[in-house]
Parts: structure tokens; sequence; C-alpha cells
């Protein structure tokens, strides 16, 4: 019975995130429609940047009114004028070619028939025919082509790097128009989207599908894939505002958020697979896609790299300088092989890659954006809370620095188990370094800060000192909300003690007084227990290196007792039965957790004194 409704519940859960696939990608259809504008950008004058492109209608271009008048003026003004031979002895030029070159042609008419003379070679008396001339002239007039030039289907159009000239830029204009005017029709357009949406609906159920069985824990947690599918719808609603202005400015769209955001919340696997789904998704809808995937493949990838080496936020510039270079040197490349001249570079391109590489700095805003909207803690945030100089840490290492020396090791070994068994290293070790900054309150009620043998506990009742200790997870949790700690972090403080007992003072009162009654509540941690891996880990590492300190017998076998005998009561206590930690990852933590210790309180030899 468990059994089928765990197996519902999973099939509910597929369906779930199925939909929210399915929605996101009716989103990004709705934003940036494919196909449904000429998808060419070009000028007169300008260089064609694109593939060759052939046509697929018979383009006839039409000569315009001023072209067709001033082919009439040019044939009225070089109209050949008709001759005919008449009686006489005199041989003259007519007066109507008087002051004309001796070069120039007329016509002379001989019994019907027509001969090309040049004045210097008229040999007979002639008489000037206007009509004749008048309708040689309207022949001409009426046989003048409105059509300027016709490509037919299939022949090409512009080869790429040609310059758009005049005659181009017309051809080009009436594919456009023919393009345009061919998807205003319902059914195509109905036909198209339907089309884009099967599509893009593909690329993010593959996305899914490949986290379900590569990287399930991402694809277990809802929040994770909403945060991701919000980052591509963003970024293909920057690139569609930023295309529908004008096409030319495609590459000033900052892809490479894309892996900076992802990169930043998750690892570096997931990061490029995302970025890959959306320039494939935003490439259905650009011209030259394969031109455009390789540049941002490119770049997203001296991203990804980029981002393994980053620890503070200034490094972003670093990212900038990369992304600017990636694609200046993808660029010259692609024009060296496809023209071998760099005369042809459009120096506009570099303008654009600047733009595109300084808008990486909107990750700062965005990272900020997504963290307080879906309650996630970067790395490059949780890098900075490491730092040992920040203002809280440092106010725990002035006030309590015996509890700040036992933060930093039980945020050492928690890192080194959280490695073992798998997990948010960084954020373990951030948590550990966080979990006792309550302690600054009253920090001479904590054993690891009483310096001088003076002990405030001699002068309360057990009672009274349980709930000192006790407190010290509420005051942490009021600290860390007064400077602003993400939750992430502040659920380490909450869960490091569990529900458990402060047992010192518990098992105290019982000895002292037996015969009372005990109030449970006093003595009992309000919790509450550890609900993450990294928690548990934290619960464990605390208990025993604080355990540790108070042995007088650090041997092997004093060490593993004191390690099973922590963890095994905690199991027993239940608390670990709200965290997603197998016995397995149990064992792992108390055999490394074993050799640390050993490791730490290891026999040093004395070195002998010289006299």
């Amino acid at each position: 019975m468990a059994t089928n409704k765990a197996r519902k519940r999973k099939i509910l859960a597929n369906i779930g995130k199925s939909m929210m696939a399915l929605i996101a990608s009716a989103l990004i259809v709705w934003i940036f429609p494919s196909n449904q504008t000429f998808k060419y950008d070009f000028q007169q004058g300008s260089f064609w940047e694109y593939d060759n492109l052939i046509s697929p209608i018979d383009i006839v271009i039409n000569k315009s009114n001023e072209e067709l008048k001033e082919e009439k003026s040019a044939i009225i003004n070089n109209k050949k004028l008709y001759f005919d031979i008449v009686e006489g002895d005199s041989i003259y030029i007519p007066k109507e070619v008087e002051g004309l070159p001796l070069s120039y042609s007329i016509v002379v008419l001989k019994d019907s028939t027509a001969f090309d003379v040049k004045l210097s070679e008229i040999s007979a008396p002639l008489k000037f025919n206007p009509e004749k001339t008048k309708e040689a002239l309207n022949i001409k007039l009426d046989n003048i082509s409105t059509i300027k030039e016709s490509i037919a289907k299939g022949d090409q159009i512009i080869a790429k790097g040609e310059e758009v000239s005049q005659t181009k830029y017309e051809a080009l204009s009436i594919y456009r128009k023919a393009y345009e005017e061919k998807f205003t029709a319902h059914r195509i357009i109905y036909k198209q989207i339907l089309g884009q949406f099967i599509l893009v609906a593909i690329a993010l159920l593959s996305m899914l599908f490949f986290f379900k069985y590569i990287i399930s824990e991402l694809y277990e947690d809802n929040r994770k894939i909403i945060l991701i599918l919000s980052v591509i719808i963003m970024m293909v609603g920057i690139t569609a505002i930023i295309v529908n202005v004008n096409l030319r400015y495609i590459y000033v769209a900052p892809l490479c958020l894309t892996p900076i955001l992802i990169r930043t919340f998750f690892d570096s696997r997931s990061s490029l697979y995302v970025f890959l789904v959306n320039i494939i998704i935003i490439g259905f809808s650009v011209p030259n896609s394969f031109e455009f995937v390789f540049y941002q493949l490119m770049v997203g990838m001296m991203v990804i790299i980029s981002m393994e080496h980053l620890e503070r936020r200034s490094d972003f510039i670093k990212t900038s300088v990369f992304v600017f270079l990636t694609y200046s040197i993808v660029y010259l490349a692609l024009t060296l092989i496809q023209d071998a001249d760099l005369s042809k570079i459009n120096p506009y391109r570099f303008a654009y890659f600047a733009m595109n590489a300084g808008m990486t700095l909107l990750a700062f805003p965005l990272i900020f954006i997504f963290e307080k909207i879906f309650g996630y803690v970067s790395e490059l945030s949780l890098l900075e809370y490491s730092d040992t100089n920040n203002k809280i840490l440092r106010e725990l290492s002035v006030k309590a620095p015996g509890t700040f020396q036992h933060s930093v090791q039980v945020a050492n070994l928690a890192e080194d188990l959280i490695h073992q068994i798998g997990g948010n290293a960084l954020l373990v070790r951030v948590g550990a370094l966080h979990h006792d900054i309550g302690k600054t309150i009253m920090p001479l009620f904590f054993i690891e800060n009483q310096q001088t043998g003076f002990n405030p506990h001699n002068e309360s009742s057990n009672e009274e000192s349980a709930q000192i200790i006790t407190s010290h997870v509420v005051d942490g949790v009021k600290l860390a909300h007064k400077f602003k700690l993400p939750e992430p972090i502040i659920d380490f403080i909450r869960t490091h003690h569990g529900s458990t007992k402060t047992k010192y003072f518990y098992n105290k009162q019982k000895l002292e007084h037996p015969e009372l009654p005990i109030d449970e509540n006093m003595f009992t941690y309000k919790g509450p227990k550890p609900f993450s891996r990294e928690t548990a880990v934290v619960m464990m590492v605390d208990s025993v290196e604080a355990a540790s300190r108070s042995l007088k017998d650090h041997s092997e076998k004093s060490i593993s007792n004191l390690v099973d005998g922590i963890i095994d009561d905690q199991i027993n206590n239940d608390q670990f039965s709200n965290s997603n930690i197998t016995f397995r990852d149990i064992t792992i933590i108390k055999q490394v957790l074993k050799k640390k210790l050993q490791a730490i309180y290891h026999t040093r030899i004395q070195y002998p004194v010289l006299k």
C-alpha cells in the first residue's frame, strides 16, 4: 500500500515538473515567436554578413518612376534623326544637325531602307523626315522595360561578404516583404507556433530528463527547477527585446549571464547543460544559427571555466574580459575562414562584444534578486560569509575566542566529511563557522571561554544554567537576523543541537536532587532537528569535537568509543529522521571523524632540553 502511494506521488511529481516545462515553453514562444519577421538585417552600402542567400521565389525588381523618367529623357536626348535623299547637286549638312561633331550619326532613308551615316560621310542632298523620326522615337519609348532585374527561384540573391548595392537592397526588400506577407496568414502562423512550441518543449523536457538521471538532487527540488526555467525565460526575454530593436544587435544580448547565474547556485555540469538548451532555443529564431550557437558556446565555456576560480565579486571583471576576448577571437577567426580578408572586419562588432561583456556585470543584482526570491545562497555570498574577518565572526573571535576556535575546528572537520559523503561543502563550512554566534551574548557561561578559572554556573541553579546554555541557539538566530545572514546559514544555528538535552546539567540535577521531579523542557533544546545532510553533519561534528576536548585519554580506542557513543545516541534520540542522510553516510562519517581526531590529538615526542 505504501509502495503504491509512493509510486503515485512520484508520478504526480514528474507530471508537475513536465507541466512546468510546458508552461515555460508556452511563455518562450509567446515572448520570442520564431520566423514571423524577416531574420536578416541589412542596409544599402553595408556588407552581407550572413550565409549565401538563395531565393525561394521569383523576384522582379521594377524601375522607379525617376529611373523611367531618366531613361525616357536619355532616349529623347539621344534620338536618331531620319533624313530622306532628295534630288539635287548641292551636298551640305542639314540645318537640323548643324554644330554637331562630324562623327555624329544620322539615319538616311533610301528606297525604304535605312542606313546609319556619319555627318562626315554625307554624299547626297538630304531632307529631314520628322514623321519617321517621331515614329522611331515612339517605338523606342514604348519598348522601355519597367523591369530593372529579375532573379529566378533557386538563384542566388546575394553572397556572403558581398556589398549590398542598390539593386541587391531592392531584391532583399522584395524578398522580405514577400516573406512577411506569407507569415501573416493565420493558418501558417498557427502551424509555425505549434512547431516552435514542440521544439522548445522537447529541449526543456530533455533537460529535465538529464537532471532526473544525471543530477537527481537538482531534479527533486522544484524550487531549483523553477529557478532554472526562470533564468532561461529571462534570457529569452532580454534577447527578444534586443532583436526587436535591431537584429544586428543580437550579439549584444548577454547570454553568458545564463552560465554565470546557474553556476553561481549549482555546479558547472548543470550550468553548461542549461546554457546549451538556452542557446539552442534562441538559435531557432536568429539567422546563421550554427554561427550564433558556436559563438555563444565558446563564450559560455570560457565563462564557466572562469567561474571555477571566482573568489570575490570583483572577479566578475575578469570574466567580462574573457567574454570580450573570446567573442573577438572567434569573430576574427570566422572572418579569416570565410573571406581571408581582414579589411572586411566590421568594427561595430567589437563595440557589440564590449557591450555584451559589460552587461555581464548585471549578474550582481540578478544574483541578489534570485537569492531573495528563491531563498538560496550563492557560492559568491558563501565565500564572503566564510571570511573570518567579516563583522560577526570578528565579534565572535573577540568576545568568545574559545568558541571561535571550536567553530573553526568544526568547520574544517565538517567540510572534509561533506566532501566524503557528498553535499555543499562551502555551505557546511559557513554554517559551522556561524553555528555558535549566540555565545557572544554570554560567553563566560561556556567552558571554552573561561580562561580565569571562574565559572558563573557555580552561582546558578541547574535549571538556570540549562536555560542559559540552550538560549545561545535563540540568541544566535536573533544575531543572525540582525546581521542579515541568509536563512540557509541560520538553519545551522537552529538545528545544531536539534531537540537534545543539556546532558551535563540534566544529569547533575538528577544526581543532586533525585527526589524532585524534573521538568525536561527546562533542559531541552527547542530544535528543530537537522533537516539536511549538511546540518546533520554539523550537529555530529559539533558534539564530537566539543566532547573530544574533555578527554583525558586520546588513544585510538578512547576516540573511537567517544565518536560511536555520541553519534549512536543522536540516532537513538531520532535526531536525523528529517534529514536525507543514510546509515552508509553515518558509517563513513564515523570512520573519517576518528581518523581526523586521532591526527589532531596525536602524541608528540618530548624535545630534549639543553642545560
